[in-house]
């Protein structure tokens, strides 16, 4: 979803609250040595364009493919014949893919696709499969099922007459969601959207993946609604999470089913406005502010009301991204640190860019597992990924190589892009404990629409604007079913989009809640525990 700006302004390096203490990798300090790592050049890399980089194009990815593969996309340079149906405007470029065996570093499969935009257009759906855009297109393809010469066959899985402009899918890997404008007028020579034209011209469609019974993959459409602007809402397959200002630096959280329950979680105290990232079906983070907007807090809750931890960032940083392992409780958490506060819609040079932060955390506990930078720094923040079991993080970093000859010489150093394979630590038995009450407490998904469902949601908020705010629309029209040959199951490495206006995503707008009793501040205690009085 890198055709967006992302809404998380600056923030800072964390300050741990409980847990181990932080490891870390080379560039950061000395720590644990990789237990592999792929050189990128020989598989074919040339080097990429910083300022493409640090505008947030997505030029170098990795994700595993399963524990003993990974894919591997990079920018390659090619000479590219014209296209007689190329729209104006379109930036044309060809991404090289490469499935990529971890233990030998052999490239068993590799293709070439002409992307025609700067966006991202590749999503790790889990289980072997991945989502590909192409234009106004997402294919699906599994790079280990069937011969080698197969891996990158793909099928058809949604198809839209409008131009894409963000793709969400969920940690949980259930909910993908689609926004879109209208196309340009081919005639006008202009790919931007005049926004002024519609009141609500971003169209945002929800679809559940499902299976059919011989295990392809389905987009099942789930509604759709309008926006003014594009947006990443904090939502699941099974509800909404609503934000309601509470006063005084206070945000109360509503989690409103799909269905109609709505459970009322705790308040959270913060200076600027809240932002909420699910990290499961139950359990979401919220990055906040605590006096001004350089200091922010990062907090993690739950569906049972409970905030279980909050952590401070002290560094300004732009593009958070995230990588997530809902099987072992797990995420990471990628940053761009840059040398001034600024928004994250902000145009950044390869100067203000000063490092790129990722960090694996145990949800429950908010325990950093694991802290490494990753170089070349991409603000997109496909360079990283977990792998599904939580046991392993896959970065991209460079190192400096010297050349044999003349040791002392500097001029024999260089420096060399790899993929360097790190082990985390072991997951506990609280930990499976843990995520066994995650999925207990998650709600059931009762396939209720979820365009209906937040459309009642803004009614409640916002008697005033309930005409606009969310339009009914029909959903985009999809493509037929995938036939991809392999069980069916999603996972996401995700990002955050909208704005950093400090303003609540407009499609569901926060409003002052009305409730004569305050709700309880939070608290690190459990619903049975409580403070010892000395």
């Amino acid at each position: 979803m890198r055709a967006l700006s992302m809404w998380i302004g600056s923030g800072l390096v964390l300050v741990v609250a409980f847990g181990m203490p932080t490891a870390r990798a080379a560039g950061i300090g000395r720590g644990p040595d990789p237990i592999t790592r792929i050189e990128l050049d020989s598989i074919g890399y040339e080097g990429l364009q910083s300022e493409y980089l640090a505008a947030g194009s997505p030029m170098l990815s990795v994700a595993f493919v399963d524990d003993k593969h990974l894919l591997v996309t990079f920018e390659v340079h090619r000479l590219m014949k014209r296209e007689l149906d190329a729209a104006p405007g379109e930036q044309d470029r060809m991404v090289a893919a490469c499935v990529v065996e971890i233990s030998s570093g052999k490239v068993l499969a590799r293709t070439e696709w002409r992307l025609h935009d700067r966006a991202q257009y590749l999503w790790n759906l889990g289980n072997g499969r991945f989502l590909l855009r192409i234009r106004d297109q997402l294919l699906v393809f599994a790079p280990m099922v069937g011969k080698p010469e197969e891996a990158f066959q793909t099928s058809p899985f949604l198809l839209t007459n409008r131009r894409i402009v963000a793709v969400v899918l969920s940690s949980d890997r259930d909910l993908l969601t689609v926004e879109s404008v209208k196309r340009p007028d081919a005639v006008a020579g202009d790919v931007a959207v005049n926004v002024g034209v519609e009141p609500s011209p971003v169209q945002i469609n929800f679809y559940r993946i499902k299976r059919d019974e011989i295990g392809r993959l389905l987009a099942a459409p789930a509604g759709a609604i309008r926006s003014r602007v594009a947006v990443a809402l904090p939502i699941t397959s099974t509800g909404y999470l609503d934000i309601l200002e509470g006063g005084k630096s206070t945000w109360y959280f509503n989690f409103d089913e799909h269905a109609g329950k709505v459970t009322e979680l705790l308040a959270f105290d913060t200076t600027c406005f809240p932002r909420p990232v699910f990290v499961g079906q139950s359990e979401f983070v919220v990055f906040g502010c605590k006096g001004t907007d350089e200091r922010r807090i990062f907090a993690g809750f739950n569906l049972r009301g409970e905030e279980m931890w909050q952590q401070g960032f002290y560094e300004p940083y732009v593009a958070p991204t995230f990588a997530f392992a809902p099987a072992a409780g797990r995420f990471a958490l990628g940053r761009t640190i840059v040398a001034l506060p600024m928004p994250d819609n902000a145009e950044l040079s390869s100067a203000a860019v000063t490092a790129q932060d990722v960090r694996v955390y145990q949800m429950h506990t908010g325990r950093q597992l694991f802290r490494i930078d990753c170089t070349p720094v991409e603000r997109a923040g496909e360079n990283f990924d977990l792998s599904p079991d939580g046991l392993r993080l896959a970065v991209i970093r460079e190192a400096q190589l010297r050349r044999k000859g003349d040791e002392s010489a500097s001029l024999n150093t260089s420096r060399s892009a790899g993929i360097e394979i790190y082990a985390l630590p072991p997951v506990t038995e609280q930990d499976r404990s843990d995520v066994k009450a995650a999925e207990i407490a998650a709600p059931r998904d009762t396939d209720a629409p979820i365009d209906q469902a937040l459309a009642r949601v803004a009614r409640s908020r916002r008697p005033d604007e309930r005409k606009g705010a969310m339009d009914h629309v029909p959903p985009a029209e999809p493509a037929s079913e995938p036939t991809a040959s392999a069980p069916g199951a999603v996972a996401a490495q995700n990002s955050i989009a909208g704005s950093d206006s400090g303003e609540p995503p407009p499609a569901v707008a926060p409003a002052k809640e009305e409730s004569p009793e305050p709700r309880k501040p939070p608290t690190l205690y459990g619903p049975d525990e409580k403070p010892e009085h000395k």
